[in-house]
This record gives C-alpha cells, structure tokens and sequence, in this order.
C-alpha cells in the first residue's frame, strides 16, 4: 500500500506541475495493471479535455459532455487489461467515446430539441460570425456516420488512420465519408437560408 501511495504523490506532483505529464501512455498503463490503479489519474487528466471537447461538439450540452466523459473513463478502466499495445492508448480511448457518442445521438434522436441546436454554446462558435453558426448547425443535421468523420477529423485533428481506428473502419471509408459529407455540407451551406 506505501508503494501506491507513493506512486501516487508523484503522479499527482506531476498532474500539478507546470511541465507536460513525462510518462509515456504505455508505461502509464503498465503502472495502472501491474503496480498502482492511482496511475489512471495521469490518463484522465492527460485526455479528458480532448474526450470532453468531443462529446461537447457532437453533443451540444455541457453536463451531458461531462457526464459521457465520466462514463467514457470508466469503461476504458474496466476494459484496460484488454488493451493491446500494439495501439495507441488515445486512438482506443477514442474509439470508445465515439461510440458512446453515436449511442447518445442515437437516443437524443427519439427526443430532439431544436432550440438546444440553435443555441450552441460553444466558445469557438460564441466569438465567431453566424456563419460558424451555420456551419454548426449544418454539421448537426448530417447522418451521424458523416457527423463523426467531420468532428474527428477536422475539429479533433486526428488523422485519417486514427479516425478510421475510431470509427472502426477503413481508411478508404473514412476519405470517402469525408468526401461525402463535405458534399452535403456545400450543399446545405448553398441553401443557407434552411438553416438559420
């Protein structure tokens, strides 16, 4: 138990620090199986803005983002002795908020809340003009297979092979939803006047 709490304090000296968290994600994961669960923090805080931002741009709700990211980390705890390392932790991490992600759309769709959708309240989307809003607003009424290719690709940068780990999908199928989805979105931002 010493161990672990010491294990502890220095993680939580470097969570505190200034200075990028050092460990890299493997040896993080390594400590987190075979030493100290109190490593895990060092994985939480390293991605939980990412996972956040994720949730918030597909989402559209603050405590909702909150709530999934919550979620997203504890189903990745659970299924840690299950990762191969062959990966990159981020890209599983990922993989697994996406799909929760599509899995709250899929349920939000049942109860969709228009004025939600109109009232974004994302900071990026605040400071800018109305056609971030109409930008916003057209990527929100995309299929979500498009939705996530975008969101992931060009508001999270990942590149392609990471999106296509996330989505579970080839990279092919992901330049190809691309393509598709930015057709749609010309298409929708052509019509502006549908979307305001």
């Amino acid at each position: 138990m010493k161990n672990d709490d010491k294990i502890r304090d220095e993680s939580l000296s470097e969570i505190n620090s200034e200075k990028p968290i050092k460990d890299d994600d493997h040896d993080i994961i390594r400590r987190v199986l075979f030493e100290s669960t109190n490593a895990y923090e060092l994985l939480v805080v390293k991605y939980q803005g990412p996972v956040y931002n994720l949730f918030l741009r597909m989402i559209h709700d603050r405590n909702e983002a909150e709530e999934l990211t919550q979620i997203v980390f504890i189903k990745a705890y659970e299924a840690l002795p299950a990762f191969s390392f062959e990966y990159r932790f981020f890209s599983w991490l990922y993989r697994i908020a996406v799909n929760q992600a599509l899995n709250e759309l899929k349920k939000q769709r049942r109860f969709v809340d228009i004025e939600k959708i109109k009232n974004i309240s994302e900071e990026a989307i605040e400071k800018d003009s109305d056609k971030n809003r109409l930008l916003q607003n057209a990527i929100d009424k995309l299929k979500d297979k498009y939705k996530a290719v975008i969101v992931l690709k060009y508001f999270q940068q990942l590149s392609y092979k990471e999106v296509a780990f996330a989505l579970n999908i080839t990279e092919k199928k992901v330049r190809s939803r691309l393509y598709d989805a930015r057709l749609q979105l010309k298409e929708m931002l052509e019509h502006n006047t549908d979307y305001f």
